[in-house]
């Protein structure tokens, strides 16, 4: 279990993402209707997404792309660079699909 799993929940870590959201909307100076017109996600989820962090996978992507956000997202799981000669080698180590 990581440290950042710790010590947040899921569900804080979806609310926050809800709240960063909201900002980054409101530093953008857009309503939600023109975000919702943007994006193709509904007023109500935004909203929803906002106060709550409940949100589709397909409706935060489509908010992030309306917002020039996708490239922190398709990063998400992305494996960092080798920061040793040690991780360098585990690189060329694959697990098999058992």
């Amino acid at each position: 279990m990581s440290l950042m799993h710790s010590l947040y929940s899921p569900g804080q870590i979806a609310r926050e993402l809800g709240k960063n959201a909201e900002s980054l909307r409101l530093s953008k100076n857009l309503s939600r209707k023109t975000l919702a017109e943007q994006s193709g996600v509904s007023e109500s989820s935004i909203k929803r997404f906002e106060y709550t962090g409940s949100i589709t996978l397909e409706s935060m992507i489509l908010l992030a792309t309306a917002l020039d956000e996708l490239t922190p997202m398709l990063s998400l799981f992305k494996p960092s660079n080798p920061d040793s000669i040690d991780e360098l080698k585990n690189l060329k180590r694959k697990r098999g699909n058992t």
